[in-house]
């Protein structure tokens, strides 16, 4: 669930740049956490193997944490913002956001097609849309994928958002209703099929 990911974190100064990159060659991920309840903002820092970690194989959300600050206990965190150094592509800061564990959040969610479509059997090649998809949700419940079944799918058959059940209790957020697969039908079967359609036809035009 969103939130199975713990990140310690400790409060660190607010110096200058030598400081925040004596930081990094220590491991280290400079980091702010802030929320609607808070006086300031506070710089923290956390491991960045624990954070790469959890960013990319953990079981949860990857935009949802517990950071435990030292001192203060485990806050509901929403990832907000990050940065990638351009040429190491390491991410060298993130922003977290405090959030109510009783409050929804909206998280963006990859898509997980399941099931052989119809189509598929038939000749056609299953070709992936979009692959993430948002939803709102409570932090705890926020889901690390979403998985949609496509198995009814048939030859140039596409499913959309709008035809996606999320779980109970979750709404998808979008604002356009794109495709997140399509059974695609390869030029050679669809130039059988328009033959045998066309030969179709023509024998009825002859009855």
């Amino acid at each position: 669930m969103g939130l199975s990911t713990v990140l310690k974190a400790k409060t660190r100064q607010v110096k200058s740049s030598n400081y925040v990159t004596r930081l990094r060659t220590e491991g280290l991920l400079p980091v702010v956490f802030y929320g609607p309840d808070m006086d300031k903002a506070l710089s923290l820092s956390i491991d960045y193997k624990e954070f790469k970690t959890a960013f990319t194989t953990s079981e949860g959300n990857r935009f949802l944490y517990t950071v435990d600050i030292e001192g203060q206990g485990p806050q509901a965190a929403l990832l907000k913002d990050f940065q990638v150094d351009p040429l190491s592509r390491k991410v060298i800061h993130a922003d977290f956001y405090k959030v109510d564990p009783n409050t929804p959040v909206t998280v963006k969610v990859p898509v997980q097609l399941t099931g052989k479509p119809a189509g598929v059997e038939k000749g056609g090649q299953l070709q992936f849309g979009a692959r993430e998809v948002k939803l709102t949700a409570l932090p705890g419940q926020a889901p690390a994928e979403l998985t949609v079944d496509v198995s009814h799918l048939g030859l140039g058959q596409s499913m959309h958002f709008s035809q996606i059940t999320p779980p109970e209790g979750m709404k998808l957020v979008y604002s356009a209703d794109l495709p997140v697969a399509t059974v695609v039908i390869p030029k050679g079967l669809k130039s059988e099929m328009d033959a045998a359609a066309a030969e179709a036809d023509e024998k009825k035009g002859k009855k």
